[in-house]
This record gives C-alpha cells, sequence and structure tokens, in this order.
C-alpha cells in the first residue's frame, strides 16, 4: 500500500508528526506551524514537508469549490488546535475572548473542506469542560440550530463599577449597535500597564511607596516622556468630556508626583482607577465587536458591569460537527495517559479518533488498548535517561552534538533501547545554575520539591506558599515523570546530579529519539518539547487509526517494548 498522507496542523516540534511516520504507513506532507523556531525545528527533522505559516491564511479551496492540489490528495488530518478555558476570573486580565478557541474552528474548516478520510485532534484533558466554551456571534446561529445545539445565556462581569458607569454603558451599547471601532478610545497596552502598576502602590499606605515607584529611573524616564509630550493626545478620540477632563487632571498630579510633590493621593487613586476600569471595560467590549459576538445586554448590578452573551461548550460542538460530516470516533474513551503506551511520564491528554464512515474497516472507533496497566508497570524516568548519567551536558546552546563514546545504553530497558538510535546525542545542554539553586539543588532529595527547602533557600520568592508542587523538583529515578511543561521554567533537577535536566534529558522523557534535533534558544527548545505530543504516544494512536482502516503498522510499540531482546532495527 502506498503510504497515506499526512497534513500536521499546529504540528510545533513534531511529535506528532514523528509518532505516525515511525509506523512506515505514514507520510506527512503539509504541516502548518506559526512558531519560527518549532518551524526549524520541523523542517531539520522531517524531509520533504510543504510547510505553511498561518492557519487562518490557508485555502484549502478554490472559487468554484474544487480541493487545490496541495490539498487533494491528503487522507489524514492531525493537530493539536491551542484552545483556552474561561472563567470568571478572566475578568481580572485584560481579554474576554481567546482567540486560541477560534484556532479550533480553523482545525474543523480543514477537515470539512478536505474530508480526509480520518482525522486525530489532541489537546488538553480539560477541554471537555464547561470552561471551554465559544461565546455565540452572528456566523454562528443556522450551524447550531442544523446541530442542535442551544446555547447558554451568560452574565459576565467585565468590570466595576465608577462614577461613568451609566454614561460608559450608553456609550458601549450604542458603539456596538452602530459597530464603531473602539480603538481611538483606548490607551496603548504599555501605558495600561504602567498606570495599573502606578495604581497598585498608590493604594498602599505610605505616600512615599508612590513617590519612590514614579521616581525609579525607568520609570520617571517614561512618565517624563509620556507626561510632557502630548499626554492629551494619549487618546485619539475621548467618548465623555468628564472622562478628558480627570484624564487631564491625572497628567498634571503625574507632573507633581515626578518632582517629590505627593499632595492628598485619595481624589488621584480614585480617579486613577476609575480611569483604569474604563479602560479595561472598553477593551473587553471592543474584543465583542471584532468578534463579531453577539451582545444581548450591558447592565450595572451592584458593584460591577456586566454583560449578557451567549455561549456554547467547544468539546460539544466539535463533537457535533465532526458527526455531523460523516465522521465516526472514540466518543467513549478519549483521555490518553501517555505512560499507558510506554512513554516514562504521565502525561494526560484528550485525543479524539476519527474514521469518515465510508473508510472505517470496523465495527465501530475504539482506542487503542494500553501497553501498561497499572503504574508498576510504566517505565520509569530511570528507563528514559538514567544512561546519559555520566555524560556532562553542556551550558552553550550551540554546542549541541556529543559522541557517544564511552556511553552505554541500560542493560534490559527497551524504552532505553528505543531512545538510543544515534550515534551522537543531540541538544543535551542545561541551562547554568546559579549559586542560590545550587544551594536548593544539594538540599532536595529524590521526589522532593521547593517545599521541602529549608525556608532560608525560599527568600526570592514574594510568597513561597503559592509555588507550585513541580517547581524544583528533583525527579526521581524509580517513578514515572509528571507530565513535562517547560521543564527550565519549572527548574527541574536531575535525579542524582546537582543540576537542571538538560534539553535532551526532557525530550527523552517526552519519548523523542536521540537522533530528533531541536532549534532554538534554550527557553524555546525546552517549550518545543513540553509543548509537544510524545511521539510514541503518537504512534500508538497512529497503530490504532490504522487498525480501523484495515491496515498495519511495519512494527508495532508493542514489538518494540515487549522484545526478548531489547534491541530491534528501527
Amino acid at each position: 500500500m502506498e503510504k497515506l498522507k499526512v497534513m500536521d496542523l499546529f504540528a510545533g516540534a513534531g511529535g506528532l508528526s514523528s509518532g505516525f511516520e515511525q509506523t512506515g504507513k505514514f507520510k506527512v506532507k503539509v504541516a502548518v506551524e506559526i512558531n519560527e523556531n518549532a518551524r526549524k525545528t520541523y523542517e531539520m527533522n522531517h524531509e520533504d514537508v510543504i510547510l505553511h505559516k498561518d492557519i487562518t491564511k490557508l485555502k484549502y479551496v478554490n472559487d468554484e469549490g474544487e480541493t487545490i492540489d496541495e490539498f487533494r490528495d491528503i487522507d489524514v488530518v492531525i493537530g493539536g488546535p491551542p484552545c483556552q478555558g474561561f472563567s470568571n476570573a478572566n475578568r481580572q486580565q485584560n481579554t474576554l475572548i481567546s482567540s486560541n478557541n477560534q484556532l479550533v474552528k480553523e482545525y474543523l474548516r480543514a477537515i470539512e473542506e478536505i474530508r480526509p478520510k480520518a482525522f486525530v485532534m489532541e489537546n488538553v484533558r480539560t477541554m471537555e469542560s464547561e470552561k471551554h466554551k465559544f461565546f455565540l456571534d452572528e456566523s454562528d446561529e443556522a450551524e447550531l440550530v442544523k446541530l442542535g445545539i442551544e446555547p447558554a445565556e451568560e452574565h459576565i462581569k467585565i468590570g466595576r463599577s465608577t462614577s461613568y458607569s451609566d454614561k460608559l454603558t450608553d456609550f458601549l451599547l450604542n458603539a456596538y449597535e452602530q459597530r464603531i471601532d473602539l480603538t481611538p478610545f483606548m490607551i496603548n497596552k504599555d501605558l495600561m500597564s504602567k498606570l495599573t502598576t502606578l495604581l497598585k502602590h498608590a493604594k498602599k499606605q505610605s505616600n512615599q511607596d508612590l513617590l519612590n515607584f514614579i521616581q525609579k529611573e525607568t520609570n520617571q524616564k517614561y512618565f517624563i516622556k509620556t507626561v510632557n509630550q502630548h499626554w492629551l493626545d494619549q487618546h485619539s478620540e475621548y467618548w465623555n468630556s468628564l472622562y478628558q477632563l480627570d484624564w487631564a487632571d491625572l497628567g498634571e498630579t503625574l507632573k507633581n508626583l515626578m518632582v517629590g510633590n505627593a499632595q492628598d493621593s485619595s481624589s488621584f487613586k480614585e480617579k486613577l482607577e476609575n480611569i483604569i476600569e474604563a479602560q479595561k471595560v472598553i477593551y473587553k467590549i471592543s474584543e465583542v465587536i471584532d468578534n463579531k459576538v453577539k451582545l444581548f445586554d450591558i447592565q450595572l448590578k451592584q458593584h460591577d458591569l456586566e454583560i449578557t452573551i451567549k455561549s456554547f461548550n467547544v468539546f460539544n460542538y466539535i463533537k457535533r460537527k465532526l458527526a455531523d460530516l460523516g465522521y465516526v470516533f472514540n466518543e467513549d474513551k478519549y483521555i490518553f495517559n501517555a505512560a499507558q503506551y510506554g512513554v516514562a511520564q504521565e502525561r494526560r491528554r484528550l485525543i479524539l479518533m476519527g474514521i469518515r464512515k465510508d473508510c472505517l474497516k470496523a465495527e465501530a472507533v475504539v482506542s487503542p488498548e494500553p501497553l501498561f496497566q497499572s503504574r508498576d508497570e510504566y517505565n520509569k524516568i530511570y528507563d528514559a535517561i538514567g544512561d546519559l548519567e555520566n555524560i556532562s551536558p553542556e551550558v552553550d546552546v550551540k554546542k549541541d552534538e556529543i559522541y557517544k563514546e564511552s556511553h552505554r545504553q541500560l542493560i534490559g530497558s527497551s524504552l532505553n533501547a528505543y531512545l538510543n538510535n544515534s550515534e551522537k546525542i543531540y541538544n543535551h545542554v542545561r541551562t547554568e545554575t546559579r549559586e542560590v539553586a545550587l544551594k536548593r539543588f544539594q538540599s532536595l532529595k529524590e521526589g522532593q520539591n521547593f517545599h521541602d527547602l529549608d525556608e532560608s533557600l525560599k527568600t526570592t520568592y514574594t510568597d513561597h506558599s503559592r509555588t507550585q508542587n513541580t517547581i524544583y523538583r528533583r525527579l526521581a529515578y524509580n517513578e514515572p515523570s509528571d507530565t513535562v511543561l517547560n521543564a527550565r521554567k519549572s527548574m527541574w533537577v536531575h535525579p542524582a546530579k546537582d543540576r537542571a535536566i538538560s534539553i535532551r534529558e526532557a525530550a527523552r522523557l517526552q519519548s523523542f529519539q536521540d537522533s530528533y534535533k531541536f532549534f532554538g534558544s534554550k527557553d524555546s527548545q525546552y517549550q518545543q518539547i513540553g509543548n509537544a505530543v510524545p511521539p510514541l504516544l503518537a504512534r500508538a494512536v497512529a497503530e490504532g487509526l490504522l487498525e480501523l482502516m484495515g491496515e498495519k503498522a511495519k512494527v508495532k510499540i508493542k514489538d518494540i517494548l515487549f522484545s526478548k531482546d531489547k534491541v530491534i532495527v528501527y
């Protein structure tokens, strides 16, 4: 059989593609990834792939409705569109609508227009929760009726009430009805950020704290430039004359503060807070207008401004949409634990596997059977990285090739044999260890984390009670890893050495083989690895997809991980 042609959307560093191609039955023809470093990583590891940058710019069919040549023979669409949950906590930020959620619709657009034989969609396991939602826009209504989805009414707080609230509500409702661009009424994000921090200092007990902040050299330069050079022009237009007067007063007060004149700050704080709250509300309604979200009302409720809109669950929409397009998928079991498929890591993700009805060669679409059932059976961190313990990693990201001269792979570990598929080891590079970090490393035992440190070693953290348990975790050789995120930001510590784990060790925990190279800065490489789908998990999914389509992989994961001699030619 000729290899099935694949398109990988939101491809990242290529973990999903790698797992599919390892079966010997898939060939990635097209990939889409917007991150520059991840694109370079992808290019280095996947040959003859047409690589696109921005999925929103892709056109799959021409004006006559025919599939464009490049996408005509795509058999399988795979990928993990970003999807961000929403909660009322979002109102503490300046954003209301996650543009990421719209990328889910881009993934579905590709399936609808290309009509592949099969698809795989990977995502966060919480995607099925109520926090993952679309806000109803003008283009949704007819489709939701067709799919039998009833959107739910939502009342969302978008800011605190101020002396402007009544007039601001009238202005914004009119702006929505008239589709007025609100950008001219908004200050830029840098200034908004500075003013928000300024308010925090103004709310402290001492006026001196406020003066110290505003007279700090970098802040003083910023405010002198902003206040003295066209303060009133920070807005292109003003929505209200009282607001404009308050803005002018704020500029005068800032001038006084910069020369050390801190008068009664209560009036200043009130005006500053009112202005910031008004800006937050304008910004959020601007998002509603820009995203064509249907707005039913803006009301003052007690101490908050509240909007009435409608929403519907992302995951429910995806399933209804795919079923309507003629696909059958694994409806009952879609949460996968990577450790059950050989990865030395407990990573739970939502994976939908779908087959077009006319291509399904089985009774139903079922998830592949786990290879390991219990935690005792899972591959451990030692299986993944134990053989690298005495190979000292570099600290210079450019020195990313080491010959395995004195290296010995682990005896009796089939995962270790699988990972050691190269004479060189690439990206065995770590972050530099500073004195405080080294003291922390030295005091931690396997399995311990930041909270196990002596109080004297926690002083650089403002509120260490809020530090997550994954920070400064010293990995334990005899356990599977926690979910690999950005191991550099998490400051993960090697199980036996007083150092951070290397980029290659993080990649091994994600089941990337040694021949797989990563490109970019240290942080970018750690992040690419943390974002990736573990190739072994991807391979298990690809094998399951093949069976549902009446095919089989050349070599199965089971044959690799349960081989008697622990050595297999890949």
